[in-house]
């Protein structure tokens, strides 16, 4: 028994046209700057998952005076989750050629959280992550060094605002909202 799924998103794939997919493919395929219309509706679920995640790092971070373990604990994996999805809206948003300075920080915060702190040597260069951490502000002597509180995450010696996090993800919304309103007028995208 096949069940009818009355919520979804489809997106064209380039030369095709979303509402009318027996059409062949266009011979006025969009050129790549029309993509965006296309990568920004896939940027939507780790943009809401960030949204998410903020509201989950905040909870977990209030708990920090009352279970110091647990709510690190908590706050580790709320941070590991949210900056993977914070790199993967940076990296749609740069897709859709928007490339932000804070960028890079989400990919070596993540990148940190993810791979330096279990020591993955074997599945990148040393140098690379040694270069990561000094930029970050890691001492050489240690694993790592993260901090929470509950309107801040500090690697290292960088200090990341959750107020700015939140800031970000309102302008990568706006950002995304408007690529996707204009796939819309232009047949690439379509809400069903």
């Amino acid at each position: 028994m096949t069940k009818k799924f009355n919520y979804g998103i489809k997106v064209s794939k380039r030369g095709f046209d979303v509402t009318d997919t027996s059409k062949p493919k266009s011979k006025k395929a969009p050129k790549k700057r029309a993509l965006p219309s296309l990568l920004s509706s896939l940027a939507l679920p780790y943009l809401f998952g960030a949204e998410i995640q903020v509201r989950r790092y905040c909870t977990a971070a209030s708990t920090l005076k009352t279970k110091p373990v647990l709510g690190t604990i908590e706050c580790l994996h709320e941070a590991s989750t949210l900056f993977e999805d914070l790199n993967t809206v940076a990296k749609y948003m740069e897709m859709c050629g928007k490339k932000y300075k804070i960028h890079r920080l989400w990919l070596d915060v993540r990148d940190h959280i993810r791979h330096d702190i279990r020591e993955e040597y074997d599945k990148e260069n040393k140098t690379r992550k040694n270069l990561r951490a000094n930029k970050l502000g890691i001492d050489p002597k240690l694993q790592t060094n993260i901090g929470f509180s509950t309107d801040a995450i500090k690697i290292g010696k960088v200090v990341i605002q959750i107020k700015r996090i939140n800031s970000y993800l309102d302008r990568a919304e706006i950002t995304i909202s408007k690529i996707i309103n204009r796939g819309r007028g232009k047949g690439f995208v379509k809400n069903e």
